[in-house]
This record gives C-alpha cells, structure tokens and sequence, in this order.
C-alpha cells in the first residue's frame, strides 16, 4: 500500500469513526468497544473505496448493516 493511499484509509477510518459515533451518541471508549466485538476498522480498512464516495450519513448506514450482518 502506498503511503498516500495509507493515509487516505487511515482518514476514512477517521471519518467513519466520527460520523458513526455522533450519530450513536457514542463515546471514544463505547466506540472502541464495539469495534472490539465487530471489527469495524478492520472491515473499513480492508475496502476503504466504497467509503470514498459516501457522505456521513451513508457511512453510518454502512456500518449499521455490516454490524447487524455480524449479530
């Protein structure tokens, strides 16, 4: 991975972590956990390219549906 692209999925990983947890009214420490349970930067990370394109709110919707598809 180049270090442009590194640092494009690191500011996406950002941005959905963000968006997601204003939109949940989330802390940093609940948001870490449920990463912890889900995955969640890692499935950011492995296609940050479906984020590239999405405003916040898609981005939450996104990890709405990959978490319930992992309950």
């Amino acid at each position: 991975m180049t270090d442009k692209r590194l640092d494009n999925t690191i500011y996406i990983m950002y941005l959905v972590t963000e968006n997601y947890k204003k939109s949940h009214s989330l802390s940093t420490e609940q948001f870490v956990e449920l990463d912890k349970k889900y995955n969640i930067l890692n499935f950011v990370g492995e296609c940050p390219d479906i984020f590239d394109s999405m405003n916040g709110k898609e981005m939450v919707e996104e990890i709405d549906q990959y978490v319930a598809a992992c309950q």
